[in-house]
Parts: C-alpha cells; structure tokens; sequence
C-alpha cells in the first residue's frame, strides 16, 4: 500500500484566492497531480444533501469547488463534470442553485449533473458484508477520476459523514438502503467508487448533526490520496478516534486504505494546532 500522507492547510482567511491558494498547496503537498492525467473524465463529487449554505457547515464550499477545477484546468484536464444527489431530486437542483453552481460551471465550462438525471447502472458488489447489489450513477461509477469533495461534520448514524459516506450519493434512486446496517454498506459501497481524490471542506464544519447541527469555524482543508486515511484525519480534526468509526476501520482492515493515525503522515498545519472537539449528536 502507498504511504498514506495527508494534508492539512490551515485557511483563516476564507477569500476565494486565498482558498485557491491552500487547495493548491495541499494538492502539491500529497502529489495530486500523479492521480490525474489530461485526458481522464474526471468528476468531481461535492455533498449538497439539503438546500443550505456553506456557512452552516452542511454543504460544500463552491470556492473549493472552483479552486480544484482551476487546478485541473491547469493541469489540461477538459472533461469535468460536478455530479452529486442529494435527498432528492429538487433539493439538489435547489442546492445547486443557492451556491451559484449553474453560473460557476458555466464560467469553467464544467458539466453539471444531478444524478437523479442519470442513467442508474445496477452493480453487484463481491464479497460483500452487507450491501450485494446497489443502483449507482452511470456517471460517477464511470469516472476515470472521481474526485470526493465532502464536508467536515459529525452525524447522527455514521458518527461521521467525510469522504467515505459521501459516496452515498452515486446511489439513486433511493438512498434509504444504506440506513440499515450502514456502517457495513458504507465500506461495501467504498469497494465499489474509489476516489483518487479526497479534499475535506472544513472552512466551517458541522458538530452534532449532518444538517441540523451547529456550525464550528474550523480553517481548514484536508486532502489526501487515500480516502481511508484522510477520513481518519478529518475525524481526528474534529477531536473525534477514528478507531470510534467502524466505517472507517472496516474500510481499513478491508484493504482500502489506511486507518491507523500512527500509519498516516499529515504534511502542513499539525494536528494539534487545529484540532478541535465537535460536540456529538449520537
């Protein structure tokens, strides 16, 4: 297994270039630009589960958004797409429209999808624990790179949504499936997308709840080339053990990335000078 290095940039400052600025850094930083070539397909997959702004720690910062198509255009990359499903149809095509993404995709001629839109491709899922068969986006499933763009925030069954648990949103029609038993179906699901990619937007998190928590003022961006060991970092970033969150563990001891802090390199800010102690709803 590649070490597992992680970075960490500490943004205080939330201005668009100065957001650019970090991205870029810590993409440097992990050797981002060896996971992507020019002509890969590459989609990007933010978290817009409700209609709500960035501030309030539940969906994804456009400026990050922009700061990673920015990077990829620098790196020639011309087939992009911003794919994601939220609760349901209209509530991402709201949520698109809050964050400015239609004018932002526009500007950088990105494709935008609503996966509920998209052709559902149903995947059988080998040796699985719990999750055998799941209905997934032809899109994001298709991807040369699928680049995972979650927020930092705690939640009220995985005890975390990051990296990982975004992935929930390639599943349409009904998302409901991955409630039961859903750490399980949450490292069956990582066998089927894995990211090369994971940037964490914790410029303002979430403590307590996915959508209905407080936000926490956190400064920073987490990103990393296994989607594992950067969950384990954003997890640690919130004060929360990653051994605590048996997604990420199974995903570690299933082989598909690394979930031991003392196996993880962090690159950037220290742990310590960021860290915080996100209240828990669960």
């Amino acid at each position: 297994m590649r070490e597992a290095k992680v970075a960490i940039a500490h943004v205080e400052n939330h201005e668009a270039v100065r957001v650019r600025a970090a991205v870029q850094d810590a993409l440097d930083s992990i050797g981002a630009e060896e996971a992507v070539s020019a002509g890969d397909r590459v989609v990007l997959k933010p978290n817009y589960v409700e209609p709500m702004m960035p501030d309030t720690g539940v969906t994804t910062d456009p400026r990050v958004i922009e700061a990673v198509v920015v990077w990829l255009r620098e790196l020639g990359v011309k087939d992009v797409t911003l794919a994601e499903g939220g609760d349901t149809a209209d509530k991402t095509d709201r949520a698109f429209a809050m964050v400015g993404l239609p004018e932002l995709c526009e500007r950088y001629g990105v494709r935008l999808l609503n996966v509920f839109h998209d052709d559902r491709v149903e995947v059988e899922i080998s040796d699985a624990r719990s999750l055998h068969r799941v209905g997934l986006a032809r899109t994001i499933l298709e991807a040369d790179c699928l680049i995972d763009l979650p927020k930092l925030k705690c939640h009220s069954m995985a005890r975390v949504t990051l990296g990982i648990k975004n992935l929930m949103g390639a599943v349409i029609p009904d998302k409901v499936i991955m409630h039961r038993d859903i750490h399980a179906r949450l490292c069956d699901l990582a066998t089927a997308l894995r990211p090369r990619l994971t940037i964490i937007d914790g410029l303002i998190g979430s403590e307590r709840h996915e959508t209905a928590g407080a936000p926490v003022k956190t400064d920073v961006l987490i990103a990393g080339r296994d989607v594992v060991a950067t969950d384990a970092v954003g997890a640690m970033v919130m004060g929360i053990d990653p051994a605590s969150v048996d997604h990420i563990v199974c995903c570690g001891e299933r082989g598909l990335g690394e979930h031991r802090p003392d196996h993880i390199r962090i690159a950037g800010a220290p742990l310590e000078k960021v860290r915080k102690h996100y209240r828990r709803g669960y």
